[in-house]
């Protein structure tokens, strides 16, 4: 029996929804690999691993950026996911991918979906995918705009069209990146970044003057526990690479919208999607700034498998 799925994978999660099923898996796109190169575990179960396993396994990420860096590693992850979800028997899968993603890197993920015993692959553009999933129509010209780990892409979509798009790369992962060197050189406090992931999502850019955040970590000097409240501000600093990629990525695509059957385009909202569009306050700060009406999806993160289940059990 063919089990037909659609496939949402990125830098920072994996998700797969399987027909009639809906969303069944949801897991961190990593691998815990030993020293000769044989995958232990994946997704929850390879973080689970870290700090308690020998110092020789390590934790990887084999997608970066929407763009598969290590071949062999992103095949074996994918095949131990699709086969959790969709156990056993030929599959069909429906795969999203972003408007940036080039011809070489869509060839590799196709190479690397026929190792999971993929007996079809089909790719669904993430803009696509995600405005199915919102539950808005693109009738009036939507600017769809996910936030994600790796990258930000802006769409613009209009009666089923992507007219334009723009990606930034800065995201998630750099926003926290940036917080925890900056805490490290200004409080010699050393934090994880799950903890600097946490404090950028207490955040609100609706706040003007927002009480500072206190975060727990190591004294750099010392090894000992230590907490310090930082300044709100500071951290929105070094949250840019996600926040000021997002406006960046909207306004891009806002001051060149082309042509649409012989007129000026326009476009009636801004749609936020991906990790990002949970930040607090982020949607009221991108509609003050780019003037163009702007709402955050409810499930940001399963919008896109959302939106591709729809279009797999609409299939005949």
């Amino acid at each position: 029996m063919k089990s037909i799925i659609g496939l949402d994978f990125g830098g920072c999660n994996t998700e797969i929804y399987v027909k009639g099923k809906g969303i069944v898996l949801r897991e961190p796109s990593v691998a815990a690999v030993d020293p000769d190169g044989n995958v232990i575990a994946v997704g929850t179960e390879a973080l689970l691993i870290r700090g308690r396993a020998p110092g020789s396994v390590t934790i990887r990420r084999p997608i970066r950026d929407s763009v598969i860096a290590d071949f062999n590693l992103t095949a074996e992850m994918l095949d131990r996911f699709i086969e959790i979800a969709a156990p056993g028997g030929r599959k069909r899968v429906l795969v999203a991918v972003k408007c940036g993603v080039s011809i070489e890197n869509r060839q590799l993920i196709k190479a690397a979906l026929a190792d999971c015993r993929v007996s079809k692959s089909e790719f669904v553009e993430s803009p696509r995918a995600a405005l199915k999933g919102s539950g808005f129509d693109d009738g009036e010209g939507v600017l769809l705009c996910d936030i994600g780990a790796g990258s930000v892409e802006c769409s613009y979509l209009k009666n089923g069209d992507i007219l334009r798009t723009e990606t930034y790369f800065g995201g998630g992962r750099d926003a926290d990146k940036t917080i925890c060197a900056y805490l490290r050189r200004r409080y010699g406090l050393a934090v994880t970044k799950i903890a600097a992931a946490d404090a950028k999502h207490k955040l609100d850019l609706t706040v003007d003057a927002p009480e500072p955040i206190v975060l727990a970590g190591l004294d750099t000097s010392t090894g000992l526990p230590k907490k310090h409240a930082a300044a709100a501000a500071d951290l929105l600093r070094c949250s840019a690479p996600q926040i000021k990629g997002a406006l960046d990525c909207v306004t891009a695509v806002r001051d060149n919208l082309p042509r649409y059957a012989g007129v000026e385009a326009t476009a009636s909202r801004v749609i936020l999607v991906g990790g990002g569009a949970a930040l607090p306050g982020i949607a009221d700060y991108i509609e003050s700034e780019s003037g163009i009406p702007t709402v955050a999806v409810d499930s940001p993160l399963d919008c896109v498998a959302s939106g591709l289940g729809r279009m797999i059990e609409e299939m005949k």
